[in-house]
């Protein structure tokens, strides 16, 4: 199974939508939130955050190569509140340049623990997952990612093609909100996944960059519960860049769950090379927002609500686009998935009508078929879906 590469990545075509001088032209390309005006706000939790920290630092060398141990701990209580007390002495987080550099990491990581091991992507997945993950050129293989109907994953392709999968191969799996098609497992099929993930010995690596944004902090972590009580070994990468909204300050974290504490010890050790060789210690603003705002009861919760307006906005947002596409006529012929989450809708379009609507209107959507809700305003809404009748 191999996945098609795109002809034009996100960055590329932000710079194409930056040089469009159509002043109703609408970019649906990245993932972030934005309000009804367009702008990407800061959250008043974290700009309380931010205010406080330039109020109150005293140095600006703290010198914490894997981050400070109090981002440790707010990451610990983000991912595994639901996964009880055992796994404690089992974890290692280590903060990173963003989801992408704990999956660089990751990679790099498996190159050198793992060199003849596969990492297994889903086909569709986020275009950058290759290439963060490559490090071997010959590693990467893919498994099938459909619908079994408009409102369900299709396991059974799944488990099927990680039927060739060897033990010691890595399974990349989005833990929620799956970029880009917004459909997940549900709490079944996670617990089928962590349990031929166990019988086949194959390592998961999460990518979980959208913690919030399916269900709510809690639930969406709720997957890892199976995984915990069944893997000897699996691998975390996340990200504060949507549901805190701070996307410009990198703040991510890979977080090592080896139930080997020689392993672990190990890997940890290795980690903390690679950092040193490359960018030698991480940004510390992005870090001091976060830790301080999860380790602190009253501004955690002032976040968490926030953060559910803003999930609130893109499940009504969702709703507002499917009801329109299907007042127009078209939700049959674009919409592949109904049930999905997160910021993104995948859209049934060919390569060429995609590039109709770039070239000839100033809607820019991914090759795929992207389009990211969350940039969609309400005002824009049916102006998009009149066009998108248009071209099909």
């Amino acid at each position: 199974m191999i996945q098609t590469k795109s002809k034009n990545s996100i960055m590329q075509l932000l710079e194409r939508y930056n040089h469009d001088t159509r002043t109703d032209k609408l970019n649906l390309t990245v993932g972030v939130y934005t309000d009804e005006s367009g702008r990407c706000p800061i959250l008043e939790s974290v700009r309380d955050a931010e205010y406080y920290r330039v109020s109150n630092q005293t140095n600006k060398a703290s010198f914490h190569l894997a981050g400070a141990p109090e981002f440790h701990q707010a990451v610990r209580k983000l991912l595994f509140s639901a996964t009880g007390s055992g796994l404690e002495d089992h974890i290692e987080v280590i903060q990173t340049v963003g989801c992408s550099g704990a999956l660089y990491l990751a990679g790099q990581l498996i190159y050198h623990y793992a060199p003849t091991s596969s990492i297994w992507l889903s086909s569709p997945t986020w275009e950058n997952h290759t290439a963060l993950l490559n490090s071997n050129r010959n590693n990467i293989r893919y498994y099938r990612y459909q619908p079994a109907n408009p409102d369900e994953l299709c396991i059974d392709t799944i488990l099927e093609d990680l039927k060739l999968a060897q033990p010691g191969d890595f399974v990349l799996l989005h833990a929620c909100c799956h970029n880009p098609t917004g459909i997940d497992p549900n709490p079944a099929q996670w617990k089928m996944l962590a349990e031929f993930c166990a019988e086949r010995e194959l390592i998961p690596l999460f990518d979980f960059a959208y913690q919030g944004f399916a269900d709510s902090i809690e639930q969406d972590a709720e997957f890892l519960v199976p995984f915990s009580e069944r893997l000897e070994t699996f691998i975390v990468c996340n990200s504060f860049s949507k549901n805190m909204g701070i996307y410009d300050e990198r703040t991510g974290a890979l977080t090592l769950v080896f139930k080997d504490e020689a392993k672990r010890a190990d890997w940890h050790r290795t980690v903390k090379g690679l950092i040193r060789n490359t960018y030698s210690m991480p940004p510390v603003h992005g870090s001091f927002i976060v830790s301080h705002i999860i380790n602190d009861s009253v501004r955690f919760s002032r976040w968490q609500q926030e953060l559910e307006g803003m999930c609130s906005d893109l499940h009504r947002r969702r709703g507002a686009l499917f009801s329109e596409l299907g007042r127009i006529g078209i939700a049959n012929e674009v919409l592949t998935y109904r049930n999905q989450q997160g910021m993104f809708v995948c859209l049934n379009l060919s390569e060429e009508k995609i590039d109709l609507l770039r070239d000839q209107y100033g809607i820019y959507l991914l090759d795929t078929g992207r389009m990211c809700v969350a940039s969609l305003s309400t005002a824009n809404m049916p102006r998009f879906c009149e066009t998108l009748s248009k071209v099909i």
